[in-house]
């Protein structure tokens, strides 16, 4: 039997190890600044030595500078490529920078290195997760579970990827596994409320909510405000909703402290500023409230998102701007989303001065001809925000339409753009689709806005064009998963924010045929 050679220490690697041992210990007893320097001194005098450099990444971003904590994470994977804690620490920068396949080929490579850390699997989880890789999602849950039960952050990934799934029932289970663990996580008691509601279990909901509370999550009052608004009680709703966190920060963080508050009309000729906070969607259905602002004495300058501005700038009775103006002075500010609190809003009182939006002339009349008079025109739209991290769960295959295919006399009419329109061509009715060209400028709607001037009906999942056909005024059929969104309310089958909208719901989670059998039967009847 051979030996494999001992690799001779230089008095170089001899010094470094030393100072690199005792950054080491002063990384223990808190002295990080010290550390810190002696990271240096090792660095200085060995300038590949992976693990300083490793150690050295992880005290700069608890310093607050991520991105030169990224560069010497990648100097010390390239030094020496077997260390898993380089690789896992460097994937968990990369997943806060939203970069998630890098994130996710470091956790992979950590994994490889050492195969049982369960910290390693539970990372590989939330990867997967927001690559919309649910099913592996859940397994690399799993995973972590196998390595150390009773893993409290691991069951929380579960119950998350479950819940996405709409295995309602087992992601409860997880998220209660996970508080069992750890009976002071709130985040996993806002988890099992968010599947009790999902399972129509409302008081159980709110009691999961107010748990969360009390342990300090300000996620919990947003969703117990989600879910008064979802049972129709706007006035506590919206008080909760100011609480709603907004790309994983809070509502004042995101906008910033600049100015006070808008809390309502008040004396004419005030400045305010309103931020763009959502979606596409979401800044549809609340710009009805710009010129109610604009009615009632405010100045305007609204934070549009730049796609939407050709669609709202001629209705909205406001200066639009990409970014808020530096140097220059307002009197308040407020969140777009905000605006329903701040003209307390119940739903005997919701604005619909319908249609509040129009598509342009010229535009209508461009695709007359295209699109003609034969037949009954439905306008449809299957697939929302392909986001992972969004709710995938509101979208449906366009197969789904088969039903209303088969109707006498019905027009299918694409209004999908980009992502979904692969589709068409791969079911066995007919979808007519406007053209390559069909809104790819950088102004959105525009084109979906004219063709929808020319149907007779729009039926479509929960997305951006449920509110457009809405705000336009034109008859729209929104199709809703069984857990549908605080703003189409429990059970009703109308909406206070669009008085030319019906809702259809699932009746089981994940369950589309009845639903759209039953809007074939509804369109033959009429």
């Amino acid at each position: 039997m051979t030996t494999r050679p001992a690799i001779k220490q230089t008095t170089q690697d001899v010094r470094a190890a030393s100072l690199y041992a005792e950054a080491v210990t002063l990384v223990e007893s808190g002295r990080e600044f010290e550390a810190a320097d002696k990271l240096d001194a090792a660095l200085g005098v060995k300038p590949d030595f992976a693990e300083a450099l490793s150690l050295g990444a992880y005290l700069l971003d608890r310093r607050g500078k991520p991105e030169t904590a990224l560069r010497f994470y990648l100097r010390a994977s390239t030094c020496r490529p077997d260390l898993p804690t380089t690789w896992s620490n460097m994937g968990k920068l990369l997943f806060r920078f939203d970069r998630f396949e890098e994130a996710l080929a470091a956790f992979e490579a950590a994994s490889r290195l050492s195969p049982g850390q369960a910290d390693i699997h539970n990372s590989r989880a939330g990867a997967l997760r927001a690559l919309g890789r649910l099913e592996e999602s859940a397994a690399a849950a799993r995973s972590a579970l196998r390595s150390r039960p009773g893993f409290a952050e691991a069951s929380l990934n579960l119950g998350t990827a479950l819940l996405k799934l709409g295995l309602l029932q087992e992601a409860l289970e997880a998220y209660r596994d996970a508080k069992a663990a750890q009976p002071d996580f709130g985040d996993a008691h806002c988890g099992e409320a968010l599947a009790l509601r999902a399972l129509d279990r409302i008081d159980e909901a709110r009691a999961a909510f107010d748990a969360a509370e009390r342990l300090g999550s300000r996620e919990a009052i947003s969703g117990k405000g989600c879910l008064d608004l979802m049972m129709g009680d706007f006035e506590h709703g919206w008080e909760g909703y100011e609480a709603r966190w907004i790309a994983g920060k809070s509502l004042a963080e995101a906008l910033g402290i600049r100015f006070p508050t808008w809390t309502g009309p008040g004396k004419p000729g005030e400045r305010v500023l309103v931020f763009n906070d959502h979606g596409l969607g979401d800044t549809i259905q609340f710009s009805r409230y710009l010129p109610l602002m604009a009615r009632a004495g405010a100045v305007v300058t609204f934070v549009c998102p730049p796609r939407l501005r050709r669609l709202l700038g001629p209705h909205v009775c406001a200066r639009l701007v990409d970014k808020a103006p530096q140097g220059e002075d307002f009197d308040a500010q407020v969140a777009l989303s905000s605006l329903p609190r701040a003209f307390a809003t119940r739903i005997e009182n919701v604005p619909t001065p319908i249609p509040y939006l129009a598509a342009e002339p010229e535009r209508i009349e461009r695709w007359a001809a295209g699109i003609g008079r034969r037949g009954f025109k439905i306008g449809v739209a299957w697939q929302g925000n392909p986001n992972p991290e969004a709710d995938m769960a509101r979208s449906f295959p366009l197969v789904e339409l088969a039903p209303l295919a088969r109707v006498p006399n019905a027009r299918l009419i694409s209004l999908q753009a980009g992502f979904g329109v692969e589709q068409i061509g791969h079911v066995n009715f007919d979808v007519e689709s406007p053209g390559v060209d069909f809104d790819i400028g950088s102004d959105a709607f525009l084109d979906a806005a004219a063709v929808i001037a020319h149907v007779d009906l729009v039926v479509t999942c929960d997305t951006s064009i449920a509110h457009l056909a809405g705000a336009l005024g034109r008859p729209v059929w929104v199709v809703l998963k069984r857990d549908a969104e605080w703003r189409w309310l429990r059970g009703r089958e109308d909406s206070p924010w669009y008085p030319t909208m019906r809702l259809f719901r699932q009746h089981v989670v994940g369950e589309w045929g009845a639903v759209f059998r039953e809007l074939a039967e509804r369109l033959a009847a009429s």
